[in-house]
């Protein structure tokens, strides 16, 4: 694995240096073609880096000590959910809006995961589900919307930020 994450990090680096070839932005104070895939490629290589130090840095005997799976266990159904909420994510953003589309979204993802916590009932998982999916298309939208001025497909928000 060890291997697999460092090939993964020079190919990292590399198309990092490869989007330095992007267009500059055309306007003062708009981030440029190259902002989101050095966002999403900065962040996929702290993620190697970390992968890679702990795998130089800890001994194969401290790993057996804690008793680490040597694997990573991918569930497929899962897998292919979310890839397909995904989907139907990018599908419903212009006819449904930003707003609802990404609170459902949310919501769809989050609410399992929060029900199988220890003595959490359904409507405590729908009520912190509920929370976290608003608090993260605010959080969306003002990253996205006034400070990178990118055109967001919005419904009722404009309402209630002019």
């Amino acid at each position: 694995m060890l291997a697999t994450v460092s090939l993964v990090l020079i190919g990292l680096i590399y198309l990092v240096v490869g989007t330095y070839n992007m267009m500059p932005p055309i306007l003062p104070g708009y981030p440029g073609d190259a902002f989101f895939p050095r966002l999403v490629l900065g962040f996929c290589l702290v993620w190697a880096a970390i992968i890679v130090a702990r795998g130089v840095f800890l001994s194969q005997a401290a790993a057996a000590a804690r008793r680490e799976a040597p694997y990573v266990d991918l569930h497929w159904l899962e897998f292919a959910s979310v890839i397909a909420l995904v989907l139907l994510y990018a599908v419903l953003l212009e006819p449904v809006g930003f707003e609802i589309t990404t609170v459902v979204l949310m919501m769809v993802l989050l609410v399992p995961r929060l029900i199988a916590g220890p003595g959490v009932t359904l409507a405590r998982a729908v009520l912190q589900g509920f929370a976290l999916s608003v608090a993260t298309m605010l959080i969306l939208y003002a990253g996205l919307g006034p400070a990178l001025k990118i055109g967001l497909p919005l419904l009722f928000l404009p309402i209630y930020f002019q």
